[in-house]
């Protein structure tokens, strides 16, 4: 069983409209695995056409937006757009650069409250300036495995349960695993992981020990595995139900230049990617 190497706590990040919690980047960690960027957003009751984050550029790496409740719209300058509710997720590649907003697009009661995770990955080295694409990942599509008081849904990467191997729906350009896991209460979640790969868990909501010492972490925080052979196992320390954002992958390549909305490999990149951004050269959305 993984060891724990830190506990990172997530901190209150202003976006849009609404604030985070922020866990990745970290002073003390910019990645887990290809993973560099963590939002947890809600929950909170949307205000229809005025709540969201408006256009704007991204570059050199891939956005995740995982929906828990609410209604959500995405745009972008490549003529990509998708609409996904609870369960469902975002996911676009912005590569040498494109320009996206999102939305609360809520038409019932229940879909007027927004939660959900934002995640970047950083892309490979080689694939930094591939043209932009989107996916739009509807809830049914993503298997969902439920064992002893455990539920997995598998939105990337592959889960092994029971020696049966799940997949998730995501069609990703490195090695990489995202898993969202409920534990009941007094229930426990055990599994192996590539040795290459790091990984991390977020808690949404609950309490929980974690890793082999059992260390205590609660909502909020990113509780990170080292990096040894072995998986990675945790337990519902409360009352309540623990959910749990589990992500992780092959190592990102470095080096890694954060800027803003742009995560390149050189200063170079990030300058590029400016100049692209503004000389049109990303695309235009309008707000809407």
């Amino acid at each position: 069983m993984r060891k724990i190497e830190r506990i990172i706590d997530s901190h209150i990040a202003p976006v849009g409209t609404f604030s985070v919690r922020r866990a990745l980047p970290d002073h003390n960690r910019n990645s887990v695995g290809p993973w560099v960027f963590l939002d947890h957003f809600g929950p909170f009751r949307v205000t229809p056409g005025h709540d969201g984050v408006g256009p704007h550029p991204h570059a050199g790496i891939e956005t995740v937006t995982y929906l828990l409740s609410g209604r959500n719209r995405h745009r972008d300058s490549a003529g990509h757009t998708g609409i996904v509710s609870a369960g469902g997720a975002q996911w676009m590649t912005s590569g040498r650069g494109i320009i996206h907003a999102e939305a609360p697009l809520a038409e019932t009661e229940s879909e007027m409250t927004m939660h959900g995770i934002q995640l970047w990955t950083t892309l490979p080295r080689a694939l930094k300036l591939m043209p932009p694409r989107y996916q739009r990942i509807a809830a049914e599509d993503i298997p969902e495995i439920v064992a002893d008081e455990v539920s997995v849904r598998v939105v990337a990467g592959d889960y092994v349960s029971h020696h049966v191997s799940h997949q998730g729906p995501a069609q990703v350009l490195m090695p990489l695993l995202l898993w969202h896991v409920r534990l009941q209460h007094g229930a426990n979640f055990r599994a192996d992981i590539p040795a290459n790969h790091e990984v991390a868990a977020y808690l949404i909501d609950g309490e929980g020990t974690f890793g082999a010492g059992a260390h205590a972490a609660k909502a909020g925080q990113l509780v990170v595995f080292d990096n040894a052979d072995g998986a990675v196992a945790f337990s519902n320390a409360g009352s309540a139900t623990l959910d749990v954002m589990l992500l992780g992958g092959a190592p990102a390549e470095g080096p890694l230049v954060f800027h803003g909305p742009f995560v390149m490999n050189s200063l170079e990149q990030v300058r590029a990617a400016e100049k692209a951004y503004m000389t049109g050269h990303m695309g235009q959305l309008a707000d809407a």
